[in-house]
């Protein structure tokens, strides 16, 4: 469980995009996409989903321990700028 501050605002976050009919919620990505729309670069991302905050006590689903597949996805992302 979260230990700090951040989880009521973050669950009334998710909740209100829920709401709306969200399905999945993601952070981090939207401020690096909106910085490349407003910079007119392409950007590209594989969003990694570790955790899950849908319900109502956060579930790390031990994506800090899943070392094997973080590793696979850092070789793809590799391979894939080999590419352009």
């Amino acid at each position: 469980m979260i230990k700090n501050n951040d989880w009521p605002v973050l669950r009334a976050l998710v909740e209100k995009r829920k709401a709306e009919g969200a399905k999945i919620v993601e952070m981090e990505q939207a401020g690096c996409i909106a910085i490349a729309q407003y910079r007119h670069f392409d950007y590209g991302a594989i969003i990694y989903g570790g955790d899950d905050v849908s319900q109502a006590e956060w579930n790390t689903r031990s994506w800090d321990k899943r070392k094997g597949i973080r590793y696979n996805l850092v070789m793809l992302c590799r391979e894939l700028v080999r590419m352009f």
